[in-house]
């Protein structure tokens, strides 16, 4: 009788899901070096970090250029993205009506590039020019695959940040404040770590 319970319970420990899928491993999150990308790319980092146990290295670029070859080469699993940059960088108009941009690049980005646009995060910005664009974490299909909490972790940022709340994190950054510590700032006044 022990031993077959005994056998139970390995089978069970074996074919249960494992809770903690994140843990141990280590994702690299890229973002163009600007105020806005060092602070959203902090935000990610101690939010994932802090509700799934993962280690999470940090990679700014100089241009979305290089943040792009970096994607393509596996160097990043996440990145962050705005749609009229990505309708740039797909050779496309961008289109005034900026929900139907990001369901554009969502799905183009899904099939041709093997990547997935989450929930955006809230603030409407326009870059300087006339083109509204919002902007979004985008993970690598495989990464969703091995690290399936993290759509639901991310998520807890999306439609989080106003315009208010953006220009008051870079304006905090750029004043001198490290970006780490205004993301971190942040989610714990949001109760998010």
């Amino acid at each position: 009788m022990k031993k077959v319970l005994f056998i139970m319970v390995i089978l069970l420990l074996v074919a249960s899901p494992k809770a903690d899928a994140c843990v141990g491993k280590v994702l690299t999150i890229g973002a163009v070096n600007s105020s806005e990308g060092q602070v959203l790319a902090e935000m990610l980092s101690s939010l994932i970090n802090e509700r799934t146990g993962t280690t999470i290295a940090v990679k700014f670029f100089k241009n979305e250029q290089e943040l792009y070859d970096a994607v393509k080469v596996n160097q990043v699993e996440i990145s962050i993205e705005n749609t009229t940059k990505a309708m740039q960088a797909l050779n496309k108009p961008v289109d005034t009506d900026v929900n139907k941009t990001y369901e554009f690049v969502k799905a183009v980005y899904e099939k041709d590039k093997g990547m997935v646009w989450l929930k955006p995060f809230g603030f409407m910005h326009s870059n300087g020019d006339a083109s509204p664009s919002y902007t979004a974490a985008v993970l690598r299909v495989e990464v969703l695959n091995n690290f399936p909490a993290l759509p639901r972790v991310i998520g807890k940022l999306g439609n989080l940040l106003n315009d208010e709340i953006r220009s008051k994190l870079i304006r905090s950054v750029e004043s001198g404040e490290q970006p780490k510590k205004a993301a971190r700032d942040f989610l714990k006044s949001k109760k998010l770590i």
